[in-house]
């Protein structure tokens, strides 16, 4: 006799409520993803401070009418309001000279809505990491990261690690990626507890500086420096040093491995808040780390952030914590799943903002391509 779907139901939900099948019955990272997990608060700005980008009451219709041509996918000669609805896009936003000129929010979805971001976070960490250097908690990029992680002091090959190595992934690090493998580095780091001794106990494929290797490992790596430098979480540190003074309507939640003492940010992804708080850290990035007026991050850092190389295993297509457009147009943009992407046009001044979900293919080549074809139109 088969059994009732209510019993099936059942056994999904107890393999959900234990957290080694939470791979198996979550399958693929998702925006459901910032309720499941535990989290912590990154409080908003003070109502008196909270920042506006200028809004029209009706998109021009030369906005609505672009044309994305693109035959990787199937968006061939579609409109931008047809393009949005045809990648299942969650919301998306052209932002120029601090005007919002489109904004699209998917079926039961608003500006209030909290949108779960993935790699985004890199680019937010790597942003702190800057500001720590400034204010002299870490002496620069060149430093070993075994100043910060003591217990690595006495194992063979880890004092050759920096912290360039960390924000250009090219540490050397051992790390298996795959979400499908329940066992890989990558699935355990998403799904499971016990984060800091998974970070700890990484081990050396090969000396630093020969290869890129795009992995959470090196993030999570900073995040644990941040935490140890400030003596706080990096959530309350995103708080201080970044979320509230650039004007956030709304708190944010960082998702956590635990909701013990030993919590720890996520600090490769998992970053949940609003849409239009998302595209004030664009405004950041685009503003040379200058909120008006305050420097919030140093603007030579900014710069290096966004300059791509070759040397000593780097990419050149890749800054610190987010990707690099083309040389002719000088953008780049953090950059998550989904096509996901806070895109940076500086010579216009203009913002990108999309957000997607796993029922779209992850192909970033195609995604970079749609966002210049749509900063060629504008």
């Amino acid at each position: 006799m088969m059994p009732s779907r209510f019993f099936i139901l059942l056994s999904f939900l107890s393999l959900a409520s234990c957290k080694v099948f939470r791979p198996l019955v979550y399958n693929v990272p998702d925006q459901k993803d910032g309720k499941r997990f535990p989290y912590r608060v990154v409080h908003s700005s003070d109502s008196d401070a909270v920042f506006h980008f200028k809004t029209t009451t009706d998109t021009l219709p030369e906005i609505r009418n672009l044309k994305i041509d693109n035959r990787s996918v199937n968006s061939t000669g579609v409109n931008l309001d047809e393009f949005v609805k045809l990648h299942r896009t969650l919301s998306f936003l052209i932002i120029r000279n601090d005007s919002i000129l489109y904004q699209y929010y998917a079926k039961d979805l608003s500006p209030e809505t909290r949108v779960s971001s993935f790699s985004i976070s890199k680019a937010y960490v790597a942003m702190l990491i800057g500001i720590a250097i400034h204010d002299g908690l870490i002496k620069g990029i060149d430093q070993p990261i075994i100043d910060f992680i003591p217990e690595w002091k006495d194992r063979k090959g880890y004092q050759l690690i920096t912290i360039k190595n960390l924000l250009r992934h090219t540490s050397g690090l051992k790390f298996t990626t795959s979400m499908v493998n329940l066992l890989s580095d990558q699935s355990q780091f998403y799904y499971m507890d016990g984060l800091r001794k998974r970070i700890l106990n990484a081990q050396i494929a090969e000396s630093p500086g020969l290869h890129f290797n795009y992995q959470s490992e090196n993030t999570s790596l900073l995040g644990l420096i941040l935490e140890r430098v400030t003596g706080k979480s990096l959530s309350a540190c995103l708080e201080e040093k970044i979320w509230k003074p650039i004007g956030t309507e709304a708190p944010a939640y960082w998702s956590t491995d635990s909701d013990d003492s030993t919590a720890i940010e996520k600090s490769f992804c998992c970053l949940n808040a609003r849409t239009v708080d998302f595209a004030k850290f664009a405004r950041l990035l685009l503003k040379s780390g200058n909120w008006q007026g305050e420097q919030i991050v140093p603007a030579h850092w900014i710069k290096e952030a966004t300059t791509g190389t070759s040397e000593d295993g780097g990419k050149t297509t890749y800054g610190y914590g987010m990707g690099l457009g083309p040389k002719a147009y000088g953008s780049f943009f953090p950059v998550g799943l989904y096509g996901q992407f806070l895109y940076v046009y500086p010579k216009q001044n203009i913002i990108l903002v999309r957000f997607g979900n796993s029922t779209v293919p992850y192909i970033p080549d195609y995604w970079k391509e749609v966002m210049l074809q749509i900063i060629d139109q504008l």
